[in-house]
Order: structure tokens, then sequence, then C-alpha cells
């Protein structure tokens, strides 16, 4: 009996000790799959890194054939109250608010209504010249400043102006 014990016990652990072995074929299909994720994220339009890339600022996409550049930042207005939009197209990134404010009330006086000086959490400032409740709409926006305003500087910006999911 104790003879068919131990003959069990063995038999036990050798099937453990070869099934937990890593194969090619498993790592051929770890490959595989990290490979369909890559392009399931490139068929979202994810524009892939060519270079060194941070991930907290703004980052290339493209959407409907548009390359924009796009934020996610909890913003609150001076006052510190919720911003009333769900978009925004940014158009300057300030260390202080004296320089978004003027920055939005320059805005104002060129006919964007909507212009603003919003706070993010990280104490930074954006000067903000539209929003919108979609993405969509505020890359419409976009388009149409970057079209009304060729030269215009984008400070602290990537040369455009970025949409701004504010949460």
């Amino acid at each position: 009996m104790k003879g068919l014990f131990r003959l069990l016990i063995a038999a036990v652990a050798l099937s453990c000790v070869t099934a937990c072995k890593p194969t090619e074929q498993g790592y051929k299909s770890a490959y595989d799959a990290a490979l369909r994720k890559r392009q399931a994220a490139d068929a979202e339009n994810m524009i892939p890194a060519t270079g060194l890339q941070t991930d907290d600022g703004p980052q290339l996409r493209v959407i409907a054939g548009d390359s924009v550049y796009v934020d996610r930042q909890r913003v609150r207005t001076p006052d510190g109250t919720v911003a009333p939009c769900t978009w925004y197209v940014a158009v300057g990134v300030y260390k202080m608010s004296t320089n978004a404010l003027a920055n939005a009330d320059a805005l104002r006086r060129k006919g964007y209504a909507r212009a603003a000086a919003l706070r993010a959490t990280d104490n930074r400032w954006y000067a903000v010249a539209d929003g919108a409740g979609s993405l969509d709409s505020v890359r419409i926006k976009a388009a149409g400043f970057r079209r009304d305003n060729p030269d215009y500087p984008y400070v602290g910006l990537p040369e455009s102006p970025v949409l701004l999911n504010a949460y």
C-alpha cells in the first residue's frame, strides 16, 4: 500500500513539473496577443511612438483624419468652480495666473467670447479659446482657430492647440 501511495505522489509531482514548463508555443501565443493589442490601438487612430514620449503631456492622435494633440486635466475656473465644458481648445499654458488671464482677455478682444483661464490641479494655468461638449466639436473649433490664427505662439504647447479634456 505504501509503495502504491509513493508511486501516486511521484506521478502527481512529475505531472506538475512537466505541466508548468514554458514552451516556445506559449511564448509565441503571448507575443501574438501583444501584437494584436498593438494593432487594435493603431486601429483606434493612436499614432505609434517614434521616439521618447511622456505620458503626462499632450499626446498626438489622429481624429477624423486630423492630427491633433489631446490632453486630460482636472481644471477649475479661477474662483475654484468646476469648468463648465467637457472639452476645451487650449492655446497656452502658464505657471502664473496673470499670464493666462491676460491671454484669455486678448482672445476675448479678438472675438473669442468663451475664452477663459483655467487652473489645473498641478497649478498650471491654461488659456482656452473655446469649449464644447464633445471631442469632435472641439476638434472642429481647434481647426478653425488654427486656420484663423496661423502665427499664434501657443506658449507652452507643441505649436498647436491642445484639445483639453476637463474632468
